[in-house]
């Protein structure tokens, strides 16, 4: 009977102890993809003076969180050898609603920066 409690206890334990990454969020959640062959040293979110630090080629940063974001933020690169800058052609005025979302960065031929925005699972 020992076996069975302490059992049933344990497996209770278990279910209300396992969270899911959604169940707390509160703030919106942003995360860095680099998406280029360099190492980002610093990303700088402009408007928000926030920064992600280093960045390895193909990589994510960790999730950092905001009150308010936006889908296409000016944003700063410093790399080994060079600095980037990304200035949004279309300034979207709607905040972002609470959740997790992944600004993807990668450069095109003329090595000029391109930002993605994403909503993550």
């Amino acid at each position: 009977m020992k076996r069975v409690y302490l059992l049933s206890v344990i497996i209770v334990v278990l279910l209300f102890s396992c969270t899911d990454r959604d169940d707390e969020v509160n703030l919106v959640n942003i995360r860095i993809h680099n998406n280029t062959e360099l190492f980002f040293s610093e990303v700088r979110i402009a408007d928000k003076d926030t920064v992600y630090e280093n960045i390895a080629a193909d990589e994510f940063s960790t999730y950092m969180e905001f009150e308010t974001a936006f889908a296409n933020p000016a944003i700063a690169i410093l790399t080994d050898s060079t600095s980037l800058n990304y200035f949004p052609t279309d300034v979207l005025s709607d905040s972002l609603p609470v959740g997790f979302y992944t600004y993807e960065i990668s450069l095109d031929e003329d090595n000029q920066v391109d930002l993605t925005f994403r909503i993550d699972d």
